[in-house]
């Protein structure tokens, strides 16, 4: 009988602890799947890189002959991502090549060498050799400095040194 007497009180308690359970449930449920997913982020760089300029903008405007303002948007891009190897590259190639700036080159490559890693050193490097060597014509259609071939002078052999060099027969 004395179960009876407090039956009452017992549903009442368990009825207002359900309706609390799910008055409470989804702040709770929000606020710990925030903690997971700030705690299994922590392990991903993703979120903390900027997105890689778009440099389709200046490549048009290098297309088109207006050089000195696909230089300039470069330039922009350079600013804001210093160690996307790709601007380099556009920027020495419009320096070296349709400008004929070696001057200005020579600057973003000093400018390059100071941000990039090695590997983005050796390629920037390369790059203007290739196009100051004469083997890389980057928008060629723009015209272009006259291709000079490297022509090595014959190097004469003194008569007393003839006869060393022979192959052995």
């Amino acid at each position: 009988m004395a179960y009876i007497q407090h039956a009452p009180f017992a549903i009442f308690t368990v009825a207002a602890l359900a309706i609390l359970g799910i008055l409470f449930a989804i702040p709770i449920t929000h606020w710990v799947s925030q903690r997971m997913a700030n705690a299994l982020s922590f392990f991903s760089q993703e979120r903390f890189r900027t997105p890689p300029p778009l440099l389709s903008r200046g490549d048009a405007l290098a297309m088109q002959g207006e050089v000195a303002e696909a230089f300039h948007v470069f330039r922009q891009f350079l600013k804001k991502h210093p160690e996307d190897l790709e601007v380099y590259s556009r920027l020495i190639d419009l320096a070296f090549g349709p400008m004929q700036d070696a001057q200005l080159g020579d600057a973003i490559i000093a400018f390059g060498k100071k941000r990039l890693d090695k590997r983005g050193r050796r390629v920037i490097l390369e790059r203007r050799n290739a196009i100051v060597l004469g083997e890389l014509y980057p928008l060629k259609h723009l015209g272009w400095r006259k291709e000079t071939e490297y022509v090595h002078p014959k190097v004469e052999i003194p008569e007393a040194l003839k006869g060393q060099f022979a192959p052995k027969s």
